[in-house]
């Protein structure tokens, strides 16, 4: 069985790391908020699936 990696909860940049020249996908806001999502989902995955994996004793 693969176990998946965890992720880490993403840090917000800081403001003077946006140069405000609309990059795209590659602007570090997006970043963020890609790597905040999945981050997010991940954890939601976790939580549901400690919910039932069978430990209610």
């Amino acid at each position: 069985m693969n176990t998946p990696q965890l992720l880490t909860a993403p840090v917000p940049p800081e403001d003077w790391a946006c140069c405000n020249s609309d990059c795209g996908d590659a602007c570090v806001w997006q970043i963020y908020y890609r790597e905040k999502a999945a981050y997010k989902a991940q954890q939601a995955q976790l939580a549901t699936s400690s919910h039932t994996d069978g430990n209610n004793s």
